[in-house]
């Protein structure tokens, strides 16, 4: 049997015309038994055709936030620079795979996204609204910078087998409200979401953390990519 196809979601470069896309994230598919899908930005019969080809779903970070205005707030002064056409991308084909059964996992931003997509709003920046410092670490970036608590039953402590995990931290926004449609599964010590869950589904997961990217300092992360995998296959 072929391994199963997952997606890929792409970050534009400044210009706007080269997709970009860190390769720790197809490493990690690959390591896991995954084939990598390098996901165009596609609407309509384009899309569908593209998330019918897949198996699960990835929806990568990037140096950007997610707009305000989808979870219906203004934007601040600590809020970022956005991408209104990755994320619109990205956000039609979370909801067309989502739609379609398919297993999903968000990483950092991704997880934003996915959150957003179930109802909830984000701190539009840690430091300044929430005074939660520490989430946005110096050079190595791949390296563990701070433990998260997991919840005791969830997805994630199945695939990582623990009830607490040091990650890496690159981001400056987070879960603020996860509304109704999401359970928190994870928290950093000062109590920041650092991962969610979608209940009622095999495995809709996102991580506030870049588990393809420590996995080289704690292999446990590794079993993240792997579950994906494995959900995929057995949705097949």
């Amino acid at each position: 049997m072929s391994p199963p196809r997952i997606g890929l979601t792409l970050d534009l470069s400044e210009d706007g015309r080269r997709y970009l896309l860190k390769r720790e994230y197809a490493d990690a598919v690959a390591a896991a038994g995954g084939l990598p899908i390098l996901l165009a930005h596609c609407a309509g019969e384009a899309l569908a055709a593209q998330v019918a080809l897949l198996d699960g779903l990835v929806v990568t970070g990037g140096a950007f936030d997610v707009p305000p205005e989808l979870y219906g707030e203004a934007r601040r002064p600590g809020c970022g620079p956005s991408k209104p056409g990755r994320t619109e991308a990205e956000l039609a084909a979370l909801r067309a795979a989502l739609a379609a059964g398919l297993p999903v996992l968000g990483v950092c931003g991704g997880m934003q996204l996915l959150a957003v997509a179930h109802g909830a709003t984000l701190w539009q920046d840690l430091a300044t609204e929430a005074g939660a410092a520490g989430h946005e670490q110096p050079a190595p970036k791949d390296a563990p910078s701070h433990g998260v608590e997991i919840a005791e039953g969830s997805l994630l402590s199945r695939l990582v087998g623990a009830a607490s995990l040091r990650v890496n931290s690159t981001h400056h926004q987070a879960v603020r409200e996860p509304g109704a449609g999401l359970q928190v599964v994870a928290r950093a010590q000062d109590g920041i979401v650092e991962a969610v869950e979608v209940p009622g589904r095999r495995f809709a997961l996102g991580v506030q953390w870049h588990p393809e990217a420590v996995l080289r300092h704690e292999p446990r992360h590794a079993r993240i990519y792997q579950g994906l995998v494995a959900a995929a296959r057995e949705r097949r």
